[in-house]
């Protein structure tokens, strides 16, 4: 129950079609019609804490000189249920409802998470199921407190609601709403004014919850400075209207603030029971199992008496009276002596019968309880996660209708959330998106869209927008403002569902092991497209999780790999450059030593021809013969 400032205006116009008269006559009215089944339900509890037997059955018991042996089968069985919703931890997705919305699912998908986690629904999910469990009947509310929703439990003893509902979900319901005891000075705080005016009421007494003799002491009682308060949702011609009002007056009055799709008021409280008969009656699974349970508690007291206590037979006529009370006393001591003339006789069909009713008793007591199967109790060490899953499933098929009511609980707690953050979160925020743990991002809704847009000009004497004095009309210049908004969840149009993670960890092994098997024996890459169709195929929980990793971590390497082979091909150029650079500077080298060689060669030739013409110089001439005369002159 919180406070809403603008609601005060809202009350200075608003007229109430009932008056506080009238809406104390409904509030009464439950309470009378209501009394019954709330005594049943109180005893529910008290025997699930274990305080199973009366005190006039203690009384009686006392005087037969039996002891009370009571055995709390109900409290394992009921725990094991708790369990069973704890492991089946779901949460809302949204689907678009056409295809230009699939972005917009995603967006309202981690919106509807973000919110869930901001008002800590899974803690308030976890109280609402020991209700439903025990009681028979769990409530939340829902309420927009400026940046952010909040879902409170309401107690199953402060839920008030229409007697002549008789839909699971109190969808035929007419009224909805809380009675808490209120300190007088939170009262003050919150409404300073209708308190002043009421004369400032400062009395209350939660203890009289549906008790009969004191109706008025459930308003008014000074034991302290408490008050009850009333906050009630009722329906009229299809519009809910609010009332919050004490056993003086009133203290607020208006209509819903919140409203669906089509523009009409809804309720925001959400209550859901395990059964309901026919007349109204609202129980949860612990009014079938008392019988049993009290049976149980009977025959374990009987037999623990009789095994106690053995019954005596006077074998002599003539044996002293006073004998008779100690035979008795003597034959319920595991040591004692029996006097003379008695001797003890065996009952065994007693305690035979006793155990018989005993067993079936017990027997039928677990019937109602969550099967071995379901709670993971029967089967081998190597039993595979697929069989499990499938004992449980068969076990949990008794109780199956109670769970899906929850479930359906659930989902409508969602579809408010998403209703009330559609048409009160309008600001921007930043939402956390916790997918990935270990990369934390963020998106914003809301988020407004800046561009160039025409603003007027703003005169500093006046500080009104300037005129053009030839045309009449503002004088506008081009400036950054909002053109748009994105993410705007005013604008999604999407449905909402649960998806339930159930606790398959034996199957998630099981499947995760051989799809690697696969994997290894037909040399099948984790990030081939044929192994992201067989973990679309497959059952693995969280597989769209694992599937967005893998193609993840396939970018990030394919990334990295073109990094690196960018780098090998460059580095292979430069590699090439060099060699050549290396193979020219080595030619030029070569040509260079020819060069070096040929003018070497060059040189020694012509000092080796100069050398030879000096040396031809320094030698002498021959001198030429003298001619002789032919022979026969």
């Amino acid at each position: 129950m919180e406070e809403q400032p603008l609601n005060e205006v809202i009350a200075d116009t608003y007229k109430a079609p009932y008056s506080h008269g009238h809406l104390k006559q409904i509030v009464q009215g439950f309470l009378d019609s209501g009394r019954t089944n709330a005594n049943l339900s109180k005893r529910d509890r008290r025997y699930f804490d274990g305080d199973q037997i009366s005190a006039e059955m203690k009384a009686t018991l006392a005087k037969r000189g039996q002891p009370p042996h009571p055995n709390n089968k109900i409290a394992p069985a009921i725990n094991g249920l708790f369990g069973l919703v704890d492991a089946a931890s779901s949460d809302p997705e949204a689907f678009p409802r056409t295809p230009q919305s699939q972005d917009a699912a995603d967006v309202a998908t981690k919106t509807l998470r973000y919110l869930a986690e901001r008002a800590n629904w899974q803690t308030t999910r976890r109280k609402s199921s020991e209700n439903f469990l025990i009681e028979g009947t769990c409530a939340a509310i829902l309420e927009f407190a400026g940046d952010h929703i909040t879902a409170s439990r309401i107690r199953w003893e402060d839920l008030i609601y229409d007697p002549l509902s008789r839909e699971h979900d109190f969808e035929d319901a007419k009224f909805m709403g809380l009675g808490k005891m209120v300190e007088a000075t939170d009262v003050e705080a919150m409404f300073p004014e209708a308190y002043a005016a009421l004369g400032s009421p400062k009395n209350g007494d939660a203890a009289a919850f549906f008790d009969e003799d004191n109706k008025q002491k459930w308003w008014c009682s000074p034991k302290r400075d408490r008050l009850r308060v009333v906050d009630l949702y009722y329906e009229i011609a299809g519009d809910w209207h609010r009332a919050i009002f004490c056993d003086a007056g009133m203290l607020w009055a208006g209509e819903s603030v919140y409203h669906d799709d089509y523009g009409q008021t809804i309720c925001p409280i959400t209550a859901a029971s395990f059964e309901t008969r026919p007349d109204g009656t609202r129980y949860g699974p612990i009014r079938n199992m008392v019988p049993l349970q009290d049976s149980v508690n009977a025959r374990s007291s009987r037999l623990l008496h009789l095994v106690n206590h053995r019954q005596m037979q006077q074998t002599d006529l003539y044996a002293p009276a006073a004998n008779k009370d100690i035979a008795r006393r003597e034959g319920g001591k595991a040591d004692g002596v029996i006097p003379f003339g008695y001797s003890p006789i065996q009952a065994p069909d007693l305690a035979q019968g006793q155990m018989l009713i005993l067993q079936q008793s017990m027997a039928d007591l677990d019937r109602m309880a969550p099967t071995p199967a379901v709670l993971g109790r029967s089967g081998g060490a190597g039993e595979s996660g697929r069989a499990r899953q499938i004992l449980q499933q068969a076990g949990n098929t008794e109780i199956s209708r109670g769970f899906s009511r929850f479930e359906d609980f659930e989902l409508t707690i969602y579809r408010k959330m998403w209703l009330i953050a559609k048409e009160h979160l309008d600001q921007p925020t930043a939402i956390r998106i916790a997918d990935d743990p270990r990369a934390v991002e963020f998106l914003t809704i809301n988020e407004p869209v800046m561009g160039p847009v025409q603003q007027p000009v703003i005169d500093p004497a006046t500080g009104q927008p300037a005129v053009d004095p030839m045309t009449g009309q503002p004088i506008m210049r081009a400036g950054m403002g909002i053109v748009g908004m994105k993410n705007r969840l005013a604008e999604l149009d999407l449905d909402i569902i649960l998806s339930t993670t159930p606790d398959t960890i034996s199957l998630q092994h099981e499947i995760s092991t051989q799809i690697l098997e696969y994997a290894s024996a037909t040399k099948t890459p984790i990030s081939s497209p044929e192994f992201l169709l067989i973990l679309e195929m497959s059952q693995l929980p969280n597989k769209r999780e694992t599937i967005d990793r893998i193609k993840r971590l396939a970018a990030e390497q394919q990334q990295q790999g073109g990094e690196q082979q960018a780098a090998a091909a460059q580095m292979q150029m430069e590699n090439a450059k060099t060699d050549i650079e290396a193979k020219q500077a080595k030619t030029a080298k070569d040509a260079a030593h020819a060069s070096k060689a040929v003018a070497e060669a060059q040189r020694t030739e012509l000092e080796t021809q100069a050398l030879v013409a000096m040396h031809l110089a320094t030698q002498p001439q021959p001198q030429p013969q003298p001619q002789q005369p032919q022979p026969g002159y």
